[in-house]
């Protein structure tokens, strides 16, 4: 075959490669550079391009569900940093108009239902945000009340972006991942890992405080998602509890390796959607080469913790029983938000 012939192929198989591997997100990247670039303070724009600069080596690599999960929060901030700015809202009194006018946020669109299949991961990470919309919303007016009308106008903005953000993804065009496996209720493995959370919490640093409500917030959006029976969304959350909780149980049985996350990867049934699965083996590929511990030590708890516990939870539920023998009873005394 002539060189010539040789690299055209080439170009076609790369071509089509990136196709299937880039749904769309690359559009998604640039808007989201612009609007930092025209509506973020200078000083606030660090975080965002450093999220969107991950998710743009992630794409190239591959990686197109952790590129989408990484989007998120650049498009979630650039959003609602633009909608302060084009508000118009000069007093409180304005910002509780503004409030009351626009009302509770609501999903852009519906789930795709048969019409149009999209990864399990997709809709894990919209459910996700459109939980967190109305929250966001109830929150902000006590954050205008208490930091400034400036600080009630970003939630109230981040509150109508995360509605924004899930309609975008289901928009993308996605590959067909296969038939889903049966997703349940996975209310069981929440409460143990809410035992275990909270047991470590009465002993732990107060250096590590921030990780553990990282950790919690997560978890207690899955909570949320599974009562209302969102579960890709409650799965997803709950397995990035897991994986953000991670520092806190102390070293990782052995190193992330390429080798070990292949063979992570080949534990999920072949044939079916295991996108939500595949999202964190994704973060695990990235850890490998991190200059970041904690991306190198949650890229071990991925294969030790995260994708054993998704195995688990995509399983029929295990027969529970109920003891009162020395019962206990926990209470927490702190609500973490999801923001």
């Amino acid at each position: 075959m002539a060189r010539s012939s040789i690299i055209a192929t080439v170009v076609v198989v790369l071509a089509g490669f990136q196709a299937v591997q880039d749904p769309g997100i690359t559009v998604g990247l640039a808007r989201v550079r612009s609007q930092i670039s025209a509506s973020v303070p200078e000083t606030q724009r660090a975080s965002l391009v450093q999220r969107l600069d991950r998710a743009d080596a992630a794409l190239k690599s591959g990686r197109s569900y952790q590129a989408l999960y990484l989007l998120e929060a650049a498009h979630e901030g650039a959003a609602a940093f633009a909608f302060a700015a084009s508000s118009r809202v000069q007093s409180h009194d304005d910002f509780v108009n503004t409030w009351t006018r626009l009302g509770v946020p609501r999903p852009r669109s519906g789930k795709p239902g048969n019409l149009v299949r999209v990864p399990a991961v997709v809709d894990a990470i919209a459910e996700a945000a459109e939980d967190r919309g109305p929250a966001t919303y109830q929150a902000s007016r006590p954050y205008a009340e208490d930091a400034g009308t400036d600080a009630g106008l970003y939630y109230l903005g981040e509150s109508r972006a995360v509605m924004d953000y899930a309609a975008f993804v289901r928009s993308l065009t996605w590959a067909d991942a296969g038939r889903r496996p049966v997703f349940r209720s996975i209310a069981p493995e929440l409460s143990a890992f809410d035992r275990e959370m909270t047991a470590k919490y009465e002993t732990m640093d107060r250096k590590d405080h921030p990780t553990y409500i990282r950790a919690s917030a997560a978890l207690k959006q899955a909570r949320s998602l599974d009562d209302h029976g969102a579960l890709e969304g409650a799965l997803f959350q709950y397995l990035l509890a897991r994986c953000l909780f991670a520092p806190l149980r102390g070293p990782a049985a052995g190193d992330a390796t390429s080798g070990r996350i292949d063979t992570a990867r080949a534990t999920l049934p072949s044939g079916e959607d295991h996108s939500i699965g595949e999202l964190f083996i994704q973060f695990a590929e990235e850890g490998l080469s991190s200059d970041s511990a904690d991306l190198r030590r949650g890229a071990a708890s991925v294969i030790e913790d995260v994708v054993p516990a998704y195995l688990a939870a995509i399983a029929p539920a295990r027969p529970t029983t109920t003891s009162t023998t020395n019962a206990a009873v926990a209470i927490t005394l702190v609500r973490w938000p999801f923001t």
